[in-house]
């Protein structure tokens, strides 16, 4: 981390604190859907919205963040709060590539062609994973 640059440390620590604040409370949320079962409820088009909201905010986490509260809305709005569990598992997902992304920095005396970049770029993902990223300087 030491060789890192500063924007780069800051910007996954935010990261890791946007996917904590999202994951916890939603994990909680789809644990207490299923306690309470739910979901199936909340995804009936007879139900009424509000009717839907009232059910949702006694299964809310009291520090969940309002951003969170009306994704799991729009989701009860739309009938498909079944989907949360697959949501989670996708951030998750995403959320371990973005910490096993490796930065390749890319220094050239000239600036590269597109044609240049790309064949760098297939070269050392195919050393160090798919998940590569490049950046580009020109010294």
């Amino acid at each position: 981390m030491a060789n890192e640059r500063p924007s780069q440390v800051y910007a996954q620590a935010v990261f890791e604190e946007a996917m904590s604040g999202w994951l916890a409370p939603l994990k909680t949320i789809v644990a207490s859907l299923a306690k309470a079962g739910i979901t199936s409820q909340l995804d009936d088009a007879g139900i009424v919205f509000s009717k839907k909201q009232e059910m949702l905010r006694a299964v809310f986490p009291t520090d969940a963040d309002a951003h969170v509260q009306n994704f799991v809305f729009l989701l009860a709005n739309k009938n498909q709060v079944h989907l949360l569990p697959e949501i989670i598992g996708a951030l998750d997902v995403y959320a371990q590539r973005s910490a096993a992304v490796t930065i390749a920095k890319v220094t050239s005396a000239v600036p590269l062609t597109d044609a240049e970049k790309q064949a760098m770029e297939t070269k050392l993902r195919g050393q160090f994973g798919q998940d590569t990223a490049f950046e580009y300087t020109v010294d």
